[in-house]
């Protein structure tokens, strides 16, 4: 097996390309680097599971990096979004958006420049191949499943934008299972998946999974971010879709799913899960404040609304809530 030092992490991730780097762990079968900048850092854990096939692990804290991929051999990706979203420009100038439970197909044609992590964080699974270099080995070392990956990318890639599959039960069990993997037989085990994967996108009609068209333009993606922000900064406020349309000039309907996709959860939700962690911070960090202050402080009214709420989300009640420990 070629020395995963030499390999593709070194062509995509030069310090130049992604701003600070550190590796922290190098070994003839896997790499771990962390990215760092103003903004955050992440972690980016690199296996080689054949020659020429990666597999690897992200997880992002962080609200952007810079990528200036642009490679010269033909690729094909397959990432899997576990948590949080990710941004990225396409071709036709609109933004795609993937998000938690989707699986991504692309070519990384379009790779090169600023991946924004709207909620903050991203954590997910990159499956990748050097499509003649991994061909050619996969063909050397499992000659009983024929596997053509140029096919793989013209059926998902040939419209040079990415294929976005939400929520395919088969392809979520697939990337949750990788999560668990036996420790004495990791790469064997990683193996067998990768080859899973590869069995099930060539068998899969394209007819029957969803093509999720997750594009937005950036304009768009600004605004839902504004909106955000004003929403987080103003929990105690009530704000309708309407207003927040208005106010923002942008469709109701784009607002809502743009907001959805980018942070996972309608906006009503959102608000509603903001408030609650909110609460159980001020529980814990201000005892003088009592439970009925801290209800109205993030915008409930009613003691017993905030109450049922805070209990259905967190578990208990809040004043069980300030009992416990900390």
């Amino acid at each position: 097996m070629r020395d995963i030092k030499q390999s593709i992490w070194k062509l995509a991730f030069q310090e130049t390309d992604i701003g600070s780097h550190r590796v922290i762990s190098n070994t003839k079968d896997c790499v771990v680097i962390r990215l760092e900048n103003e903004s955050g850092e992440g972690d980016m854990i690199i296996y080689q599971i054949f020659d020429g096939v990666y597999l690897m692990y992200n997880d992002f804290h962080m609200e952007y990096c810079e990528s200036k991929f642009q490679t010269a051999e033909t690729m094909l990706a397959v990432d899997y979004c576990r948590e949080g979203s990710l941004q990225m420009k396409c071709s036709n100038g609109a933004c795609y958006v993937k998000k938690s439970k989707n699986v991504c197909i692309d070519s990384r044609t379009h790779h090169k420049g600023t991946m924004c992590f709207p909620s903050g964080h991203f954590h997910g699974i990159t499956i990748g191949f050097e499509s003649d270099r991994a061909e050619k080995s996969l063909q050397e070392q499992v000659k009983a499943i024929p596997i053509n990956l140029n096919s793989l990318r013209e059926k998902f890639c040939g419209k040079d934008n990415p294929f976005i599959i939400n929520e395919d039960e088969n392809l979520q069990h697939l990337f949750l299972c990788l999560y668990q993997v036996p420790e004495k037989s990791r790469i064997g085990y990683f193996r067998t998946k990768v080859l899973e994967l590869l069995v099930y996108l060539d068998a899969v009609e394209i007819e029957d999974v969803e093509n999720e068209k997750i594009y937005f333009y950036k304009g768009q993606i600004e605004k839902v971010k504004a909106i955000q922000k004003l929403i987080t900064k103003n929990i105690d406020k009530n704000y309708t879709i309407k207003i927040l349309a208005e106010n923002f000039d942008i469709s109701q309907t784009a607002l809502k799913k743009c907001f959805r996709n980018i942070y996972g959860m309608p906006i009503y939700r959102y608000v509603k899960k903001q408030r609650i962690q909110k609460a159980a911070e001020l529980i814990k960090e201000n005892r003088a404040l009592s439970i009925g202050d801290i209800a109205y402080a993030v915008g409930y009214e009613s003691g017993g609304k905030f109450a049922a709420a805070f209990r259905k989300e967190i578990g208990v009640t809040p004043s069980e809530y300030r009992k416990q420990p900390y």
